[in-house]
């Protein structure tokens, strides 16, 4: 089965943090698809759920390009899930709204995807769960890395 393929980064922890990512996110994905959303749908809006933003707004909160929001609002505004309309002080500017059926669209797909993310730790005890947090927030991003790490060690200088 092609789904269970883990990665192989050489690293085993890595491995196992991005494989249960992996589960954890399609699992997330699916729940949501059954309410007729993307995961990326859902998180753009999620975004628009306290004010409207602009078109380049969404492209940096989502960190996508430009023209996949286009796409993103695109889709969820022919559903009616969001409208956009003209900044009222520069016309330039786009800006998208959350409309009030994209609101209950996005109440129920909120409800699922907290059920998907309780359901991703329930086999975990409450002190594991604590356990697995506090570990996982001393993940350092890979630029911050020590840069030392990756010479080779010398001997006898």
């Amino acid at each position: 089965m092609t789904g269970n393929i883990r990665p192989q980064t050489g690293h085993d922890v890595v491995d196992a943090l991005l494989y249960a990512a992996h589960r954890v996110r399609n699992a997330a994905d699916a729940r949501l698809r059954e309410r007729g959303l993307s995961l990326q749908g859902f998180k753009l809006m999620r975004a628009l759920e306290n004010s409207d933003l602009s078109m380049r707004e969404i492209s940096d909160v989502l960190h996508v390009s430009p023209r996949t929001v286009t796409d993103m609002a695109d889709g969820l505004e022919a559903r009616g899930l969001v409208a956009r309309h003209p900044h009222p002080a520069d016309r330039r500017v786009t800006l998208v709204h959350l409309t009030d059926p994209g609101r209950e669209t996005l109440a129920a797909a909120r409800a699922g995807a907290e059920r998907s993310a309780r359901a991703a730790v329930s086999g975990l005890s409450q002190g594991d769960q604590q356990t697995l947090q506090r570990l996982l927030d001393q993940i350092a991003p890979a630029d911050a890395a020590d840069p030392a790490a990756d010479r080779p060690a010398t001997v006898g200088t």
